[in-house]
């Protein structure tokens, strides 16, 4: 893909966000909507914790130009908050969502409490966050599914939260990890395929994967427009307009043009 789709939401959260806010803007009427936590964009550093207060203390906040489970810190009580706070960031500006966590404990928002409903319970009783991705492509004859796949978190979803846990480790779905030596290696026996039987403990039916399939396609076409609109009528970066999107100087600086 072009940078310019990086830019435009592909990589970058903050203005990711941006292009689902202006695409539901105009297809909510028509009962199509892209569907998000609560989201807070372009929050400095200091002002990270008037937001985590806002949510009830729990939130989720991403540097919005890291992937692979990089710079996204889960933060459900105040010593969590204060490692966020300490560390050295080498960019400006944040975004800060709702936590969805267990029905006990999740992120207040205007539109309510949500949280995880888990896979299905192991022989445990034990249940587990998870995400499912699905991937997409074009064609002159629309959009088509290519390939779906789910990863779970680490460790399974608890009823109350205990301020010795880490909350990434059950909240966390990347399958990324640091080695004690520096290196990056990757947890592949949370990956949950298709064409495994894993698959089914997600207790995923019909409808669910059309939704995803739909969702995804709406959050490609929201991204796709964005990084239309970026462009002048002569084929020029509009570097004006994206610094209204993404007001964040350190990025600002690094693009080269």
């Amino acid at each position: 893909n072009p940078s310019v789709v990086c830019l435009a939401g592909g990589r970058n959260k903050a203005v990711a966000a941006k292009a689902y806010d202006l695409f539901n803007a105009r297809h909510l009427r028509h009962g199509l909507g892209i569907r998000t936590p609560m989201t807070i964009r372009d929050v400095g550093l200091s002002d990270v914790p008037l937001w985590v207060e806002s949510m009830g203390g729990l939130a989720v906040v991403k540097v919005p130009y890291s992937n692979a489970g990089q710079g996204v810190y889960t933060l459900t009580n105040p010593a969590e908050l204060d490692d966020f706070m300490a560390l050295e960031h080498r960019y400006d500006r944040f975004i800060v969502q709702g936590l969805i966590g267990n029905a006990g404990w999740s992120s207040t928002t205007p539109h309510g409490r949500f949280y995880h409903v888990g896979t299905v319970p192991n022989r445990h009783g034990q249940i587990y966050v998870s995400d499912v991705r699905m991937m997409v492509c074009a064609s002159p004859d629309g959009f088509r599914p290519l390939a779906i796949y789910a990863r779970r978190a680490h460790d399974p979803l608890i009823e109350t939260l205990d301020a010795g846990k880490r909350s990434w480790d059950m909240l966390g779905t990347n399958l990324s990890f640091r080695r004690p030596d520096g290196s990056w290696d990757t947890e592949t026996s949370r990956l949950m395929l298709m064409d495994n039987r894993d698959f089914n403990r997600l207790g995923l039916g019909l409808d669910e994967l059309i939704e995803a399939y739909v969702q995804t396609v709406m959050s490609v076409v929201a991204i796709d427009r964005m990084a239309e609109q970026l462009f002048n009528s002569r084929g020029r970066f509009r570097m004006r307009l994206f610094k209204s999107l993404n007001d964040d100087p350190r990025l600002l600086s690094e693009i080269m043009l």
